[in-house]
């Protein structure tokens, strides 16, 4: 799938569990061992350390799965309120971007400081 052309993204964050074979960060395990909310906290509090630093800077989401996209976009849904009173959301769907709304499956999302 083509996305529309935004500027270079130069930071990736990757998060997962570690995997003492590979010696390395596993981000496509699945351990369910309840940290679901705290890893996304984990990642919501990156972003915002990551803008303050860089404002103009653009979020592109993506999980490693259209499951974990899922369950991105969810967290989002869920905040979006609080979310909404600083950056602003949206969704990539098969018509392109358009703003974050409930109830629409989306393949990536994007999120900017207001």
């Amino acid at each position: 799938m083509k996305y529309p052309k935004y500027p270079v993204f130069a930071s990736d964050l990757g998060f997962g569990d570690w995997n003492e074979v590979l010696q390395d960060v596993d981000d496509s395990n699945r351990t369910n061992n309840g940290d679901r909310d705290q890893v996304l906290a984990t990642v919501a509090a990156t972003a915002l350390t990551f803008t303050k630093h860089f404002p103009n800077a653009q979020i592109f989401i993506q999980g490693s799965t259209p499951a974990r996209t899922r369950l991105y976009q969810m967290g989002i849904g869920h905040n979006l309120l609080e979310i909404n009173e600083n950056f602003n959301v949206r969704g990539f769907t098969d018509d392109g971007w358009e703003a974050f709304q409930f109830g629409r499956n989306y393949t990536a999302l994007l999120i900017n400081k207001k």
